[in-house]
């Protein structure tokens, strides 16, 4: 996924980048069983009114959609 114009104010200044923390904000799917591994967070911000959109990255919805069949 990924965002080319800001749903919020309709600019197409957007930058993306992670969230930090002690690294990269990661998602853990419940679903998922012992041992897991988390999911990369993709961030996309409007540089003109800061509206912010988060995505999991697609490798990990794939991994927890294959764990569903």
């Amino acid at each position: 996924m990924s965002m080319t114009e800001c749903p919020k104010c309709a600019s197409a200044q957007i930058e993306q980048g992670w969230i930090l923390s002690a690294g990269k904000i990661a998602f853990r799917s419940d679903g998922l069983s012992y041992p897991f591994e988390g999911g990369n967070v993709r961030t996309y911000v409007c540089l003109d009114c800061g509206y912010t959109e988060s995505y999991v990255v697609k490798e990990y919805l794939e991994k927890m959609n294959s764990n569903k069949k």
